[in-house]
């Protein structure tokens, strides 16, 4: 990989949308290409090399073919003249390639500029512009998402000696990833333009026919090795879980048929029980597990009950399904125990034999599902393992190598085969899959290896056996902590010949400081938290009030309304009764009035009170009495029914 190779990953996919399909991310390259040729005929042969020799894209026959004839023909940048393709150099001036590819360089310039001011300023040290593009040059290949250049051809697998001042690039360049993805910088997104360009890139050496782009998995069981798993499980913590998960996900909806061997079921359970052994040993283990069951506190208990849940979880909520066995019925597809497993022993370092024997057993079980089966289509091979052991997946592939048909799919493939063409074929659905997969290889790169935590550990003995006064609760920090293995990365870039007493103690002073800024910060959150409450609990307290001081005056008002209309009732009943009964009186009766006027003096007389009345003009104190006693009663009453 060299810098170019970085900006045409970019500029492959700056163009990425939902109306983008596979072949619009190489048209730049292929216009460009015959741009730049003088040619004036097209030969897809001639044109696949240019594409090579300019851009270091190894662009399939098929596809050059096809953006010819889909993309570029349909287009008027070439034309056809009695069946020979002829390219349209007046319009392909038109190109914008140079114009995109200047601005993907200045992309390029400003995130080595900001590695660079990153190294300065949080690590003080100086690094060359030059040392820092090859440095994430290294970093990308190494840790990004694999390259399957190396996988393609036996011969092509370069393993680079990594040296203490590599590694300690490494991490500067994987904590300065980490700190743009926190800040959502558009350094990051150009990251992210690199990941994806190199994985639609890597896609094509497992994908040589895209016309099967959109193929669906047809009964292809797929057997998922038992680091995947511990992964997929969340007992690695949620940066390595999410690829994992969305990896498994994207396979069911292409119709894969997920299991896992008896025999990896018994591994998983074989390296919880050696965690829930070593849990307090100090050991570290490649997996992450007992790292992020301490920096969750679990204890034995809890790791016992992930043991007894396990087959659950997988069945139900991966929905992977268990296979004891696979028989050996037809023994013509029986492979080489014996061979298979010097091929492994001489060309790998396992701690374990037994971690070997079931390696062999699980690609032995692969082949007998393929009965003889090859393909060069990885939806219907049938049967594959996923591993995320790379030198696993590499010498399998090796090993069952047939220089006659080179792109027969080999019986193990590396998980990040299996995820460029899941994202690849739903780039929409999981567009942010290289996102997930780049911050959780930016997180490995930062995890202490076992060599340097081993030093350490020793460093932590000597420093508590000859300081008394060290704390105990200090040696757990030291030992157990997730900070004290950050901080040990931060210290010492990777190289054990820096720790010391002294680092140990720099790192115990720093492990306090975090938890004290941590502690002021939670405080102060709190006290936000608290004011915000406080705040809330007043406007709440004043809409309250407010709300049953609206409800009493209503309350107050219907019970005014009720008692004066019972009162004027009861006292207009009461003065139609004492007007019939002065009527019928003996001496009024003897008057000697005209009847007419003497009936409307007495009706008069006893209506004009209650009409009053209703005017609020009381002329009968006993009147305001009842009223004010009706209400009283009737305000108590509401109260009682609806309060």
């Amino acid at each position: 990989m060299n810098k170019n190779q970085l900006l045409y990953y970019a500029i492959m996919n700056v163009n990425d949308s939902n109306n983008v399909d596979y072949f619009d991310h190489f048209v730049p390259f292929v216009k460009e290409a015959l741009r730049v040729s003088g040619t004036k005929t097209i030969s897809s042969n001639e044109l696949k090399k240019s594409i090579k020799a300019h851009f270091k894209i190894d662009l399939p026959i098929s596809v050059v073919n096809t953006i010819l004839k889909r993309k570029l023909l349909q287009s008027g940048y070439i034309k056809r003249e009695n069946k020979t393709l002829i390219p349209d150099f007046d319009k392909l001036q038109e190109s914008k390639f140079n114009e995109l590819k200047q601005k993907m360089l200045e992309k390029h310039e400003k995130l080595i500029d900001e590695i660079a001011l990153f190294a300065h300023e949080r690590y003080e040290l100086k690094v060359e512009k030059i040392k820092v593009e090859e440095a994430l040059e290294a970093f990308l290949e190494k840790h990004q998402l694999v390259l399957l250049e190396t996988s393609l051809l036996p011969s092509s697998l370069k393993i680079k000696d990594d040296n203490k001042k590599q590694e300690g690039i490494d991490i500067i360049i994987s904590q300065y990833i980490k700190s743009i993805y926190a800040a959502q910088s558009v350094s990051f997104e150009y990251l992210i333009d690199i990941v994806k360009g190199n994985m639609l890139t890597n896609t094509l050496y497992y994908k040589e026919d895209v016309h099967t782009i959109n193929m669906k998995f047809k009964g292809t069981e797929v057997f998922f090795d038992s680091t995947f798993l511990i992964y997929a499980l969340g007992l690695a913590g949620e940066a390595r879980q999410e690829p994992c998960l969305e990896l498994i996900q994207m396979l069911r909806k292409s119709n894969a048929i997920l299991k896992v061997l008896r025999i990896n079921i018994d591994e998983i359970n074989g390296i919880l029980e050696w965690c829930k052994n070593n849990l307090t040993t100090c050991v570290s283990d490649h997996h992450g597990t007992i790292s992020y069951f301490l920096d969750n506190g679990f204890g034995p208990s809890d790791i016992e009950r992930i043991i007894y849940a396990l087959e659950k979880e997988l069945e139900e909520k991966l929905h992977i399904s268990i296979v004891d066995s696979v028989g050996y019925e037809e023994y013509t597809h029986v492979i080489s125990h014996e061979g298979l497993d010097d091929c492994l022993k001489n060309n790998m370092t396992y701690r374990r034999e037994s971690a070997r024997e079931r390696d062999v057993q699980a690609v032995s079980a692969i082949m007998r599902l393929r009965k003889g089966w090859k393909t060069i289509h990885i939806e219907n091979s049938r049967a594959i393992f996923v591993t995320n052991n790379f030198s696993l997946a590499q010498n399998v592939k090796n090993y069952f190598y047939d220089e006659n048909n080179p792109r027969i799919i080999p019986p193990v493939l590396h998980d990040s085969v299996i995820t460029n063409l899941m994202w690849l074929k739903n780039p929409s659905e999981a567009p942010d899959l290289p996102r997930q997969r780049l911050i959780a290889e930016t997180f490995a790169a930062t995890h202490p290896q076992e060599h340097l935590w081993k030093r350490y550990i020793e460093a932590v003995n000597i420093f508590e056996s000859t300081n008394q006064g060290i704390s105990q609760e200090d040696i757990v920090r030291l030992r157990y902590s997730q900070g004290a293995r950050e901080i040990l990365m931060e210290k010492t870039l990777g190289n054990e010949d820096l720790i010391t007493i002294g680092t140990v103690k720099e790192i115990l002073a720093e492990i306090k400081n975090q938890e004290e800024l941590k502690i002021n910060e939670l405080s102060t959150e709190k006290e936000k938290e608290i004011e915000e409450l406080k705040g809330f609990i007043t406007v709440y307290k004043q809409e309250v009030a407010a709300t049953t001081e609206i409800r009493a005056e209503k309350i107050l008002k219907i019970a005014k309304k009720r008692a004066k209309w019972i009162t004027d009732g009861i006292f207009l009943l009461i003065s139609l009764f004492i007007g019939v009964i002065i009527y019928f009186v003996p001496y009024i009766q003897s008057l000697n009035f005209n009847s007419i006027i003497k009936n409307v003096v007495i009706f008069g007389l006893v209506t004009i009170p209650s009409v009053l009345g209703l005017l609020n003009i009381n002329l009968i104190p006993f009147k305001t009495k009842t009223n004010n006693y009706l209400e009283e009663k009737i305000l108590l009453s509401i109260k009682r029914k609806y309060l």
